[in-house]
């Protein structure tokens, strides 16, 4: 009997790290009407340690590489607006940034620990007569310092010629205990309006020796500028990534605003690539129905940048949107996550992770949703998407709609597995219990190519056998469907695993039940 749970136990590793289709998991929506925006890291000393934030005040945490997950919310004595932005430092602690609901200050949380309360609670300079919008932050593993910018108007959406955007970044030297005198960065602004003709959605990183790099859009183009001593001067132009006018709002069908802001990563790991700039965008430059996300490069400093190369390789007349960036800093690999519509006429949409290991020359993309799902344009989706990623430990985080109903959700992907074909030589595939997770009960799918004799069990995390549904049963070819109700089996809420057997063939997976 051990080893039959041995067994079960070595092949569920299996799965976990070597499935072509990452399993897909709930992290949130049962505890909100709506969560979007997700932002997310991973402890870069302990990569099994992943925190998400998301709007309004939500923030989701995980010990075991994104396979289950706690559920919190921020508090602040300023009040939480949104655009949570989430850090993770060498020493393990995490930060929580946030807007506030007046727009006049940027919150930043500290907690010592993934397990640990939030600790301490700071903020930038206080604006009373500015707004300020589309934070973002940054942590600088050589110098330890935390940097966060923000985009800066008069009146937020205001149409007065008189009223203006600028880019605006400050300091933090202790831990996000307190923050420096606040710098500003762009040289030339936008109005007001929050639209394409403003400045807006920055977006800091830090290079190999503790430069600080921000780009953000603006009228012109996509903007860049730099800092070498910590963020104290920059440079007195900024300098053009995309060199023209890009159309950074596009209009896609089903989303009710399709803003995709610029994201800024640079490699800091010791490959090839060390000191690479990078940046992801979404723009409509090839037609009006083909939205796409690129990236362009620079190899020196930022001075001069690459022509954009195109990051999703489908053909012509199909939907990207909403990109995310991030390099793994220790194996130098680029990841870049976005929505998808390339499979379908409609507004079906799933999730695609690509990934560059040769420094952004090419992408090879693979579809990491297990379903699409199909936004409503009446109901907010946001902007973001997320990933993070650490020594080959890779989490993508999304948001989807299903019949009007926004959930939060999250794979833990092999790089080097995810798209691999799955082995041809067993005889059945299953499917991903769903829901997953669930508190009533949830449904198990298989596929047979052939008559097969069948058991289908459910073990705990002891490797105990606590059901069976089917016993040594032959059933003919085709799919089969099985529901589950652990209240059956009075078994309590935890992580399970469920096991199709055969005389040759285990294959086990992981689910979660709470009540």
């Amino acid at each position: 009997m051990k080893t039959r749970y041995l067994l079960i136990l070595v092949v569920w590793i299996c799965q976990i790290y070597c499935i072509a289709q990452p399993v897909n998991i709930q992290i949130g929506g049962q505890y909100n009407e709506w969560t979007n925006e997700p932002s997310v890291c991973m402890n870069p000393s302990n990569p099994n340690e992943i925190m998400v934030g998301s709007v309004l005040d939500n923030y989701y945490t995980s010990n075991d590489g994104g396979f289950s997950w706690q559920h919190g919310t921020i508090s602040s004595s300023y009040g939480v607006n949104g655009d949570p932005v989430i850090l993770a430092d060498t020493a393990g602690r995490f930060y929580y940034f946030h807007l506030v609901p007046d727009l006049s200050r940027v919150v930043c949380h500290k907690r010592e620990s993934l397990e640990a309360p939030w600790s301490t609670e700071s903020f930038t300079a206080v604006y009373n007569d500015y707004d300020i919008d589309k934070e973002w932050a940054a942590y600088d593993p050589v110098t330890n310092n935390v940097y966060t910018t923000w985009t800066r108007f008069n009146t937020w959406g205001s149409s007065n010629p008189q009223d203006s955007s600028d880019v605006f970044l400050a300091k933090s030297t202790d831990g996000g205990l307190s923050w420096g005198e606040q710098k500003l960065i762009s040289n030339a602004g936008g109005n007001a309006t929050a639209g394409f003709y403003s400045v807006h959605g920055s977006y800091p990183t830090t290079g190999p020796n503790g430069e600080v790099y921000v780009a953000w859009w603006s009228p012109q183009g996509m903007m860049f500028n730099k800092s070498t001593d910590e963020g104290e001067t920059w440079l007195d132009s900024d300098i053009n990534v995309t060199g023209f006018p890009v159309q950074w709002i596009t209009g896609i069908p089903g989303i009710q605003t399709g803003v995709s802001f610029p994201v800024i990563a640079c490699d800091r790991s010791n490959g090839l690539n060390r000191g690479t700039i990078y940046v992801s965008w979404t723009d409509k430059r090839v037609a009006g129905n083909d939205a796409n996300i690129w990236l362009a490069k620079s190899i020196d400093g930022g001075l001069t940048w690459s022509e954009s190369v195109r990051v999703n390789d489908d053909g012509p007349g199909k939907h990207q949107f909403f990109n995310y960036m991030t390099i793994d800093q220790v194996t130098g690999k680029i990841y870049v996550i976005f929505y998808d519509r390339r499979n379908y006429t409609d507004t079906n949409t799933d999730v695609y992770l690509a990934i560059s290991d040769n420094g952004g020359e090419t992408f090879a993309n693979y579809k990491i949703s297990e379903s699409p799902f199909i936004p409503f344009s009446t109901l907010f989706f946001g902007h973001y998407i997320g990933v993070a990623a650490h020594n080959n430990h890779v989490f993508a985080t999304w948001v989807r709609m299903d019949d009007g109903q926004l959930s939060l959700w999250g794979a833990p992907i092999d790089p080097d597995a995810v798209g691999a074909e799955p082995e041809q030589a067993i005889p059945f595939s299953m499917a991903q219990n769903a829901p997953n997770p669930f508190r009533e009960h949830t449904f198990f799918s298989f596929k047979l190519t052939e008559a097969t004799e069948v058991s289908l069990k459910v073990i705990d995390i002891y490797g105990k056998e606590v059901a069976v549904l089917i016993n040594h049963q032959i059933l003919n070819a085709g799919k089969h469907v099985k529901q589950f109700s652990p209240e059956k089996y009075n078994l309590p809420s935890g992580v399970y695993h469920y096991s199709l057997i055969t005389d040759k063939y285990v294959v086990t997976k992981k689910m979660i039940y709470g009540r």
